[in-house]
């Protein structure tokens, strides 16, 4: 098991501090792996005892353990990156990128939701998953250059809270990779019912998300690992379909002045 497949498994239990340990941890792996408990809580101006709680949200016993774990995952990503050189061929991330290009133009129902983000009360987006997490954070630094505010929903607690007091003139985003919402289901059902508008970005599929949501937007990804779930270009074309949708806001609106 990798970082990232840990990090969407134990998502809901960990806070800011703990994802702000974890992001410096997976930006620096190499450098992390030999480091000691104090050491990396000095470089992430927190305490040591804070980072052995976030190991321990993680499922680890303690530091130790998860030192262990942190110089197998850089092994591993050595040996993926030497395999990557050797075989990868950048025409698949291409490939996607330009199905990403595609399925965004063919879209229909565009000009409904640049208007919702232009008239909606109260705009808010939920990620997965960590990686969604950041692109939905990046796709509301991009919207504050219109005064348009998208509250990001940190966890699935906050979400139930929200679905308690969202209505009908709010706006909700999901992104998924799989576009699997079993955890959440009940809750996106509640809203659902409330006639609240949903829009789903998920890769191009047949899902769960996709089908119970309002609007679609679609990203590809190809080579999809079957085991767990992930891939590298994933997060390059889920910001893609977001960017291309800021942009499109921002073209709708200079023609409609």
């Amino acid at each position: 098991m990798n970082l990232e497949v840990l990090i969407n498994q134990y998502y809901e239990q960990l806070n800011e501090n703990d994802l702000h340990v974890i992001n410096y941890i997976s930006q620096n792996l190499i450098l992390c792996k030999d480091k000691t408990v104090t050491e990396i809580a000095r470089n992430c101006n927190v305490s040591p005892s804070t980072i052995i709680r976030t190991t321990k949200k993680l499922g680890f016993h303690g530091y130790s353990e998860f030192r262990y774990f942190l110089k197998e995952e850089a092994e591993r990503i050595k040996d993926k990156q030497v395999s990557n050189n050797q075989h990868f061929s950048s025409s698949v991330l291409l490939k996607d990128v330009q199905e990403t290009i595609k399925l965004f133009e063919d879209n229909k129902r565009l000009e409904e939701i640049y208007n919702l983000l232009l008239e909606s009360n109260q705009i808010f987006a939920y990620g997965t998953g960590y990686g969604q997490n950041l692109m939905l954070k990046e796709f509301s630094r991009c919207l504050w250059n219109y005064n348009i505010y998208l509250n990001i929903i940190p966890s699935k607690t906050e979400l139930e809270l929200i679905s308690e007091a969202i209505t009908p003139n709010d706006l909700l985003f999901v992104a998924s990779l799989s576009g699997n919402i079993k955890t959440i289901e009940s809750i996106i059902k509640n809203i659902v019912v409330k006639k609240v508008p949903i829009v789903s970005v998920t890769s191009f599929s047949r899902n769960d998300l996709a089908y119970i949501a309002d609007y679609n937007l679609y990203y590809q990804v190809s080579n999809l690992n079957k085991v767990s779930s992930l891939n590298n270009t994933s997060y390059c074309t889920l910001n893609l379909v977001l960017s291309l949708l800021y942009e499109g806001l921002i073209n709708y609106v200079r023609e409609n002045e």
